[in-house]
């Protein structure tokens, strides 16, 4: 794959120094709030969903045979963590209850934050991250706002839709799908966007998101949110979400028609799902299931670039 080496232009060098700022402005005006905040963030999430924007990007410029532009890389995966953070910080609003029964930190409910300030924090960040899709293409940007719709719908009232199973965690997939398209649209038109993996995303992410909910079992049935865990019950919801996952690991090679993929898809499948039924530390267990999908992301990521799939 070529990369299309360049000088940044002037809205590039705009754009890189306002990020600058931004990322400045608050570590020089309140340096311990903001390593409070930095210190709470989910990394691995971040990556998940910048992963999902950065490999959009490449399969966009594998498939329409361009090359590859570092500067709408950065700004589709920054875009997307700048997305994600948004989402966040409005859900953890909601969430205050379900995260304090789980025992989960966040900025909102140590009190760095307060109600009006992750309300700014989250339109602020949502904004800019349209601002980043744009420079990319308005069909980027309207992929990710369609993301933005998804996880309003997902996550605050009236509608709240995360009550309810499966519809919760197919809406997730879709917004992950969305994030994907904004970086594909970078590169290429969406309608060269591979069928093969809108399948993959939609059947598999549908399927294995639920995972995320085994750590708030006892305050989603508090809240009355329907998740695989709160219907069927921790233990039995455990191995079904084993059950899910492994499938979704081994239908990979299936659908990306690359079954060479399976020496790796059957291990990482394994090993996660014996990490969802082993009974462990919760944070440690979502970390190891996490690097593991990240890293099996990885490897697609890098066969597309050297034109193994599609």
């Amino acid at each position: 794959m070529k990369v299309a080496l360049y000088p940044p232009g002037v809205v590039d060098i705009v754009i890189l120094a306002g990020l600058a700022l931004c990322i400045l402005l608050p570590l020089v005006l309140a340096p311990r709030r903001f390593s409070g905040i930095l210190k709470l963030l989910r990394p691995l999430r971040l990556i998940h969903y910048a992963g999902f924007a950065a490999g959009g990007a490449v399969m966009g410029a594998a498939v329409g045979e361009a090359a590859l532009d570092p500067y709408l890389l950065f700004y589709v995966s920054i875009s997307a963590l700048a997305a994600f953070q948004g989402a966040v910080f409005l859900n953890d609003i909601f969430d205050a209850e379900i995260d304090r029964l789980a025992g989960k930190q966040t900025p909102f409910s140590r009190g760095l934050l307060g109600r009006r300030d992750s309300y700014i924090l989250a339109a602020s960040l949502s904004v800019f991250s349209l601002i980043l899709a744009l420079r990319c293409g308005l069909a980027s940007f309207l992929a990710l706002l369609a993301a933005h719709v998804i996880s309003l719908l997902y996550s605050t009232p009236p509608l709240r839709l995360k009550r309810l199973y499966p519809l919760n965690v197919f809406l997730l997939a879709l917004a992950g799908l969305a994030v994907m398209a904004s970086g594909f649209a970078s590169h290429a038109p969406v309608m060269l966007f591979p069928l093969r993996m809108l399948i993959l995303v939609v059947v598999t992410l549908t399927a294995t998101f639920g995972t995320k909910d085994m750590a708030d079992v006892e305050g989603d049935r508090r809240r009355g949110i329907r998740t695989l865990f709160t219907l069927l019950g921790l233990e039995k919801g455990r191995w079904v979400n084993a059950g899910l996952v492994l499938m979704s690991y081994i239908l990979t090679p299936l659908i990306l028609d690359y079954l060479r993929l399976y020496w790796a898809a059957a291990p990482f499948g394994v090993l996660t799902a014996a990490l969802i039924v082993m009974r462990g530390r919760k944070k440690l267990t979502q970390a190891l299931i996490l690097t593991i999908y990240i890293l099996f992301g990885l490897l697609i990521l890098g066969l597309i670039a050297a034109g193994e799939i599609f």
